[in-house]
């Protein structure tokens, strides 16, 4: 792992020793980047995430100029991201900070910033359209950082929408081990659902039965590569389990050796929920994830920077905007310890103590006191 040597660190000058009771246990959060070309449907995606985790009473929409993520005025008059914004849903204990990013070469910065804070993203393929020059640039920024990432293959109710074409446009780019989890079922107007390949249905519909007995044993075969004790059991002809093969998809996305490549639409609501529950189970919390490297600041030797919440405060400055009422409003992650509002902390980059007053929650321009940040979150 590269040592971190430029990240604005803050360190806790009095680290508190008591017992701290987490607001959300650290690996039980993620922190995902959600990514693609202009006008693939991210913040589309971001409003059906807030909405099925009841964040929000309705669906925004962009033409409304009414979502939480694009909230500036210049987004509401382009009716696209100019910058990244936190978007936290909470679910069963859970918490997922999605990250929505321009899609735009023009603000690419913010991707970057996004990226250097996440543990996985998800990058969106307009089904009409496959890969795109913007997909290929989220690709190439994903694997500059290592990190695991999920397919969504978006737009499947637009007008000449086709899977399987955008699969393969995908597999021809990136590789073949970027493989199907589910297949739609219709496309176009009459797209009205998904299949799970991992836990398919009993009445699995006429249309997509033979493609989905082929696609099925393409995953199967694709997890057994990477295993070498489930390649033996498959090549001498062994069925595998349903909890192997569970077992083996996930350790197979979380070493970058299966990427795998999920359908839907935002808008309709369809597959958005399945995206979800995938990114739980499929993207490493900040406990499983990469842990950055510092140098400790008393003896010089590089460290790594474990999620513990009783450790040393260490927290990374990833975005500061301006805020016309609150000021200039900084966005960081913990790394390590807890960062306590009322408190005082030491800016490595600038080589003196601050004085920290209020904490906030972001999600889109809303903020929402608290009182201490726990190791992972945002």
């Amino acid at each position: 792992m590269d040592l971190v040597t430029d990240i604005p660190l803050c360190r806790g000058v009095q680290p508190g020793r008591e017992k701290i009771d987490l607001m959300v246990d650290v690996d039980k959060v993620r922190n995902v980047a959600i990514l693609s070309h202009g006008g693939a449907g991210k913040t589309a995606l971001s409003e059906a995430f807030l909405y099925n985790t009841k964040a929000t009473t309705r669906i925004g929409k962009i033409e409304d100029g009414n979502t939480i993520s694009d909230y500036e005025p210049e987004e509401v008059k382009r009716g696209s991201s100019i910058q990244m914004s936190v978007i936290p849903c909470t679910h069963n204990g859970y918490k997922i900070n999605f990250l929505d990013t321009p899609g735009y070469d023009d603000f690419v910065g913010e991707v970057v910033a996004a990226l250097r804070v996440s543990e996985g993203a998800i990058i969106l393929v307009a089904a009409p359209s496959g890969v795109e020059v913007g997909t290929e640039r989220s690709w190439n920024l994903c694997e500059e950082e290592k990190i695991p990432r999920i397919f969504f293959i978006n737009k499947m109710d637009r007008e000449n929408a086709d899977f399987y074409r955008s699969l393969e446009s995908i597999q021809a780019q990136f590789g073949r081990n970027c493989v199907p989890l589910q297949l739609p079922v219709g496309t176009d107007q009459s797209f009205r659902g998904i299949v799970d390949l991992l836990n398919p249905p009993a009445d699995i519909p006429a249309e997509v039965a033979d493609r989905l007995e082929e696609a099925r044993e393409r995953l199967i075969e694709a997890v057994a590569e990477t295993d070498d004790e489930l390649v033996n059991k498959y090549l001498e002809g062994q069925e595998l389990t349903q909890e192997e093969i569970t077992r083996g998809v996930r350790q197979a996305i979380l070493s970058g050796q299966i990427v795998p490549v999920l359908v839907g639409s935002a808008t309709m609501n369809t597959g958005v929920q399945e995206l979800f529950e995938s990114t739980l189970d499929h993207i490493p919390s900040p406990v499983e994830g990469r842990h950055p490297l510092t140098l400790d600041p008393a003896t010089g030797d590089p460290i790594e920077l474990d999620a513990d919440p009783e450790a040393p405060l260490v927290a990374y400055v990833f975005k500061t905007t301006a805020d016309p009422f609150v000021g200039k409003l900084s966005l960081f992650k913990v790394y390590r310890g807890t960062f306590k509002s009322s408190s005082e902390v030491w800016n490595e980059a600038r080589e003196q103590g601050e004085r920290i007053g209020q904490l906030y929650l972001l999600r889109g321009k809303t903020q929402e006191q608290v009182q201490e940040v726990g190791p992972g979150d945002i």
